[in-house]
């Protein structure tokens, strides 16, 4: 005797016991009595033992490294088993909720929700012989609450076949690939069945999606349109992202380009990053500066690298497709892009983790001003903001720190006191100050702006030379601005680096000493990741490894026991938190020994370091890099008419090499960090080489 399709759904979803859902009629199953729409129950209908869990109680996810041991595998396949089930309740439910719907709708809906009963019963004697069996861990309702509510055909199709359905395309391919790497097969062969059933799911879908999505819309227009927050196209892809299966599914290529670049966060709360790089021009002004600049507008994307899964950067301007496909495909995940006018402040409308501006000065705390309460951690503007970190960002109060804490090191291999420069508030000063410095036998000086960076705030005063126009001019300049001049002995350096920094409650965390490339007058080149020492003399080598009496390089000892808790002191004071830069470096002194600078300038930001110490780790073992910064006016020593024909160039010339590995870092290749298509002024780019003599210094 026939079965209508309606019972047999109230079956599955209302079925209290594994056998009522997993079971398929032998008998025909009609559907002429379609009955009265459903409405979602506030809860789903399960055996005890496989309720869902709605207090946030979740079983650990094995990781891959895990999945050697049997147990371990059953635990995962436990995940996938409670996925596979939901999926069978949850179209039983459309079922239920959609009577209306066309017949042809329902009769697959039907064949999708028999495969899924099958895909179940797989996972739960998979699992019983790894020694799990199904209901023994947290089942979690994610799932459930996502697509439950769905409130027509069209939703459904959106947020299960062309969402969850379309993700595990990548998953089941991933996992499958997993298990045979660890010698199991027989869930090889489960996850390879289940792949491709997911495509005929998607397929089936995806028919349904463009019969029934608003005319004049793309399939994506028309997909993203369809899902609110907090489901987003994120969902609908893994970690392994699989273009041929959903090429094979029917979705057409632009979908799949777009779905592969698109991010947005899944659950965790991010956090927001934003390129202000004018920190110090509005510290020394203590006040917004409203302009964006080519530096910033050019530059804006740099801080994805610093970002975490699920962060969102703001910028003013998209970058191009072609752009952000080419980051991802180098290794590089892609934050959300949250597009915001120049000069205007964000709108953020979801709960936030914290906010990330490359420095916190006033015109970030302004265009951050509405959201500074709305984070997990608020603290307020005036903890963000005051005259004490305003002082940081000065080089004449780093100079006049750094200066007493060298009074007290009575090390014949460190910078004595009297190198660290002093203010001058007018003419007659400087002069004093060029006569004090000529007579300890530094007959050059150099003149910096307090609030100034190496590109704009540095002039140099050679032995002899007088005072000419340009240099009186830009001399008075600073003193009607700053207030003074800091004045300081021009030193044979020979190697450059700096310090990364984190301050946080617990104190000053050293992070990173990256070697920086500087010209002759000390203005910034760029920056060499993964060879802190590599092709150095043997005797500067000698200089910065020799051991400390705790057995670290003396180097880097100096930094971690003497420099981080002196500053960490006066960061607390000031109430400054978050990322620092302390740029130093070796010089010979008159008699040729050499000796150590540690503090040139303090960074109370993020800095270019920090950004080159994020890329060191998709470096390949082994691997150099080198991380600039090319200007127009270096652009125009070249072939190139604009930046994007400059870098298919440089890519043609050094195409990107990965390493075969689970995740590839890269072994060899250069490649445009930022999008060339809209550089103006400015681009970056990023250099890897095998040894140190290949890269482009």
């Amino acid at each position: 005797m026939a079965i209508q399709l309606q019972e047999f759904a109230k079956q599955v979803l209302f079925g209290t016991t594994i056998e009522e859902k997993l079971s398929f009629p032998r008998e025909a199953i009609i559907d002429t009595q379609p009955g009265s729409a459903f409405t979602t129950p506030r809860e789903l209908t399960r055996p005890k033992h496989l309720m869902l869990r709605d207090d946030g109680v979740s079983a650990k996810h094995p990781s891959q490294a895990k999945l050697v041991d049997e147990r371990e595998r059953g635990k995962l396949l436990h995940f996938f088993g409670n996925h596979e089930l939901l999926a069978t309740e949850l179209m039983a439910l459309a079922i239920l909720k959609f009577p209306d719907a066309p017949a042809s709708f329902r009769r697959g809906l039907l064949e999708t929700l028999k495969d899924e009963q099958i895909h179940t019963r797989l996972y739960m004697h998979r699992m019983q012989q790894c020694g799990v069996e199904f209901g023994e861990l947290p089942l979690s309702d994610y799932f459930w609450k996502s697509v439950s509510s769905m409130e027509d055909p069209l939703d459904y199709v959106t947020r299960l076949s062309l969402t969850f359905e379309q993700a595990n395309l990548d998953y089941s391919r991933e996992y499958a690939k997993v298990f045979n790497t660890v010698g199991d097969l027989a869930t090889a062969k489960i996850l390879d069945k289940i792949y491709h059933d997911e495509i005929d799911h998607v397929g089936f879908g995806l028919k349904w999606f463009r019969k029934w999505k608003a005319s004049g819309k793309t399939d994506w227009e028309a997909y993203r349109e369809r899902l609110v927050f907090p489901l987003s196209p994120a969902r609908a892809k893994g970690n392994d992202f699989n273009s041929t299966g959903r090429l094979d599914a029917g979705l057409d290529s632009d979908f799949i380009q777009d779905l592969e670049i698109f991010q947005q966060s899944r659950g965790r709360t991010p956090s927001v990053h934003w390129f202000n790089p004018q920190a110090e021009q509005t510290a020394a002004a203590n006040a917004s500066t409203h302009a964006e600049t080519p530096l910033q507008s050019d530059l804006a994307y740099l801080p994805a690298y610093l970002s975490r899964q699920d962060d969102l950067l703001i910028m003013s301007a998209q970058p191009t497709p072609e752009f952000l496909r080419q980051i991802q495909s180098y290794g590089f995940h892609l934050p959300e892009i949250l597009l915001t006018p120049k000069n205007c402040a964000p709108v953020i409308t979801r709960k936030i983790n914290d906010l990330r501006p490359w420095a916190w000065t006033p015109d970030s705390v302004d265009f951050f001003r509405p959201h500074l309460d709305t984070v997990t951690q608020p603290r307020p503007a005036d903890a963000l903001w005051n005259d004490g970190i305003r002082e940081l960002f000065s080089k004449s109060w780093s100079a006049n720190w750094v200066s007493k804490l060298a009074d007290d090191s009575p090390a014949d291999w460190l910078a004595p006191c009297e190198v660290y420069g002093k203010p001058a508030n007018n003419l007659d000063e400087l002069l004093s100050l060029r006569a004090h410095y000529a007579a300890l036998g530094y007959p050059n000086i150099v003149c910096k702006a307090p609030f100034g960076t190496a590109a704009n705030g540095i002039r140099c005063l050679l032995e002899g030379e007088s005072i000419g126009a340009a240099l009186d001019k830009w001399l008075h300049t600073i003193w009607a601005e700053q207030g003074s001049v800091l004045i300081e002995p021009w030193l044979e350096r020979v190697y450059d680096f700096s310090v990364q920094f984190e301050q946080r409650d617990a104190g000053l965390k050293p992070l990173a000493f990256t070697r920086m490339v500087n010209n002759r007058r000390g203005q910034f080149s760029g920056i060499i990741t993964n060879g802190f020492t590599k092709g150095l003399a043997p005797e500067l080598t000698r200089f910065l490894m020799t051991r400390a009496a705790n057995g670290r390089p003396r180097t880097f000892e100096h930094y971690e026991s003497q420099i981080a808790p002196a500053l960490a002191a006066e960061l607390s004071t000031k109430q400054f938190q978050g990322p620092l830069g302390i740029d130093a470096f070796v010089y010979r002194d008159a008699e040729q020994q050499l000796r150590l600078k540690p503090v040139v300038e303090i960074n109370p930001r993020t800095t270019m370091g920090r950004i080159a110490h994020a890329l060191e780790q998709h470096n390949a073992a082994g691997a150099v890099g080198f991380f600039q910064i090319i200007t127009r006016a270096q652009l125009k020593k070249s072939p190139a008419s604009n930046f994007a024909e400059w870098a298919k160039q440089l890519t043609a010339t050094h195409p990107v090499q990965l390493t075969d590995e689970p995740k590839p870092r890269i072994r060899s290749g250069s490649f445009p960090l930022t999008d060339p298509l809209q550089a103006k002024q400015f681009l970056a780019v990023y250099h890897v080489r095998e040894s140190i003599d290949r890269l482009p210094l």
